[in-house]
């Protein structure tokens, strides 16, 4: 259990995740009334201190071989997890003009645990773990909204650098790893169906591993509702009266529309900087690989937008992004917006990075394969919940912060911060409580720091409980 106030009972704060536990996966519906509400347990145990092993945030060995049971049980399927959360990112959808499904693969490396059973090779034979595919939904101001899919699978060593054999081009779509990408576009065009709003749009978004004939060839198929933006990462011919019969070629002889300022994030070695664009686009046609056959070798018509940097600092790799979008481009403004659409693809690698360094789902001794999957469900939701603790702050700045937080937690964390003066009656910014909240986990917040990041935000709001309990019990006396 987690912390509890003097008389036994969970504060407020406490009693609001656990709110926030029931509405989110409450009646998973997994065929045993005890063992969804086992379900909404565990995952209120998580987010209430999602950096502490299971026995730490179970509240000890009894919880923790409940949770342990939980994990092992086969009636705990992280697909019926996902569909009850996924019923939530519905509502939280319907009101957005644009949602933006990001799908991305990462590897949870479970090297270390020798006697978890049933992993397989990651990047190399001395790696082994599983790799995970989640759809991640978010709106264009990069509010994070919800799974829409969740994908695990493993590699065998008999079938590790397949890929590289001979004749493996030839082999199906349905045998390839790369099957992922067409499994996160039919996500996207499920929800957008069961959306049944024609004013809001799913649009499914990759990096340029995503960049498959036959993903192309579903985004732009006529019964197809939802949208597709993806990285170019194949220089595919064009069907084109032009000198230039392939994409890169044809791309740079389009005339110039504008340029664009974008913010590139900081990386392992680099900091964040500004990079100016210069914006080319046009309407083409993709013709089907010649290397391999495929199901349908009609011709893709798609709209194409050209970023390129044109003059990088010195020593510094420019940037150069070739989309490729179903989204009708027409003006220098409709090639914008696609631009910033796909900026937004950064967030799951941010939901990644909280997942392993703040879940440590990388951590789970769980000894098999089907209980890390499904423990990996509830951490994913946890990542995307403080996510979205973390960035609706940033964009959503001029809220009042009781959008989020209860009265009693902004105004203990006001009266712990800053010990002179009264506290305010009004609720202040949402902007100014999530600084306040960094400033717990950290963050210096001088005037010429930027914004707390996410692991600031999260270690802030595992210090919010007690703050929030020890500010109703100095109120009551």
């Amino acid at each position: 259990m987690p912390p509890m106030m003097a008389s036994g009972v969970l504060t407020p704060s406490q009693q609001e995740w656990a709110r926030w536990s029931q509405d989110e996966l409450g009646k998973a519906g997994l065929g045993d009334a005890r063992l969804d509400a086992r379900v909404v347990r565990v995952l209120n145990d998580f987010i209430s201190a999602p950096e502490g092993s299971i026995p730490r945030s179970s509240g000890g060995w009894p919880g923790a071989k409940a949770t342990y049971r939980l994990f092992d049980n086969p009636k705990m399927d992280p697909q019926v997890i996902v569909e009850r959360h996924r019923l939530n990112v519905l509502e939280r959808s319907r009101a957005e003009p644009i949602v933006l499904a990001i799908g991305d693969t990462t590897m949870l490396d479970h090297t270390s645990h020798i006697n978890t059973n049933g992993l397989g090779p990651l990047a190399d034979l001395d790696h082994h773990g599983l790799l995970f595919h989640p759809t991640l939904t978010v709106t264009p101001q990069r509010v994070p909204l919800g799974l829409i899919d969740f994908d695990t699978w493993v590699r065998t060593e008999k079938d590790f650098g397949k890929s590289n054999e001979k004749g493996a081009s030839k082999r199906p779509i349905e045998e390839k790893e790369s099957f992922k990408w067409l499994r996160s576009l039919v996500a996207a065009e499920r929800f957008q169906r069961d959306l049944e709003d024609e004013e809001t749009k799913v649009i499914s978004v990759f990096d340029r591993e995503g960049d498959v004939f036959e993903v192309l060839s579903e985004a732009a198929g006529p019964d197809t509702r939802s949208g597709l933006l993806v990285r170019v990462a194949w220089d595919r011919r064009v069907e084109v009266d032009h000198p230039q019969k392939h994409v890169w070629s044809f791309m740079e002889a389009q005339p110039l529309a504008g340029s664009l300022t974008v913010t590139v994030p900081r990386k392992a070695g680099s900091k964040e900087r500004q990079a100016t664009l210069a914006i080319r686009f046009a309407e083409v046609t993709i013709r089907p690989p010649r290397s391999r056959p495929v199901p349908d070798p009609t011709p893709v018509r798609i709209f194409c937008v050209y970023a390129h940097e044109e003059n990088p600092p010195k020593n510094t790799e420019a940037v150069s992004w070739m989309l490729f979008t179903t989204e009708a481009v027409r003006s220098f403004d409709d090639a914008c917006t696609v631009i910033q659409w796909y900026t937004c693809r950064w967030m799951v690698e941010i939901f990644f990075r909280i997942l392993k360094s703040g879940c440590k789902a990388e951590e789970r001794q769980l000894e098999t394969l089907e209980r890390l999957q499904r423990c990996l469900v509830l951490d994913s939701i946890v990542a995307w919940r403080v996510l979205y603790l973390t960035t609706i702050g940033r964009e959503l700045p001029d809220l009042p912060c009781s959008v989020i937080f209860e009265e009693h937690e902004w105004k203990g964390v006001w009266a712990f911060l800053e010990r002179e003066g009264n506290v305010p009656d009004e609720p202040p910014s949402l902007q100014e409580v999530v600084r306040m909240i960094g400033r717990l986990g950290g963050h210096l917040g001088r005037k010429q720091d930027k914004e707390p990041g996410p692991m600031t935000i999260w270690r802030g709001l595992q210090r919010l409980p007690d703050i929030a309990g020890m500010w109703l019990i100095l109120r009551e006396s």
